[in-house]
């Protein structure tokens, strides 16, 4: 039922700790953590009500319901202090998971957020980096041909981000991630390919792909 993607994330959730699935839409990544003894209890919830019954019928099909808490609800709202330790929120953008973040009233008390943005993980590591935070675990998987950053932030605090560390992931590069690796590769190539495009049209966009391409190779060699 689980995809390798949102295996990787509940596995990073760590075990014995009530867990909150934000935009849970099916609760696969809740039916995990019950199925696997990692939470004890897991509050599933979604903006969405198309989800939230998909959601539920899934948890009565596990016999969960005692388990798992299905709750329609805007990000962390509903929330209260001290009833989660960990948050997962997997398959958004960085730029919503940072508005999610800054939302909720419930930050102070848990313990750990176990994040998967699916774009703009720039976004989502300054907000964290800026903000109180700090990436104690962080990991890159390749599942259906797409790549993905899974990563634990926790409360503390690490010296800033560079731009490429922003980008790529300070962890992912100095522990020389080969999933990364193989990341850039392809992303060399496919910027490769349109700089091409581009001097062929004389596009004003030749520089910034010039720099890119770059940045890209840059790290590589780190790697």
């Amino acid at each position: 039922m689980i995809s390798k993607r949102l295996k990787a994330v509940a596995d990073m959730v760590t075990k014995g700790f009530v867990a909150a699935d934000i935009g849970t839409d099916h609760a696969y990544v809740p039916i995990y953590l019950i199925e696997n003894n990692i939470s004890p209890k897991v509050y599933a919830m979604d903006i969405n009500e198309g989800p939230i019954r998909m959601a539920i019928a899934n948890v009565e099909n596990e016999g969960y319901e005692d388990r798992i808490h299905v709750e329609q609800a805007n990000g962390m709202q509903k929330l209260h202090p001290g009833q989660v330790e960990s948050v997962v929120i997997a398959g958004m953008g960085g730029e919503l998971i940072v508005q999610i973040l800054k939302e909720s009233k419930v930050n102070d008390t848990v313990k750990e957020f176990v994040l998967s943005p699916h774009k703009n993980p720039d976004i989502l590591r300054k907000y964290l980096n800026e903000n109180g935070f700090c990436i104690a675990e962080e990991t890159m998987i390749q599942d259906g041909g797409k790549y993905y950053m899974i990563l634990k932030a926790v409360h503390g605090s690490e010296p800033p981000y560079t731009e490429e560390e922003l980008l790529f992931g300070r962890q992912l590069i100095q522990n020389q991630n080969p999933v990364l690796k193989d990341y850039l590769k392809d992303r060399e190539a496919k910027f490769e390919k349109i700089l091409q495009k581009a001097k062929e049209q004389n596009s004003a966009d030749v520089p910034m792909l010039e720099k890119t391409i770059l940045n890209i190779r840059k790290i590589l060699e780190k790697l």
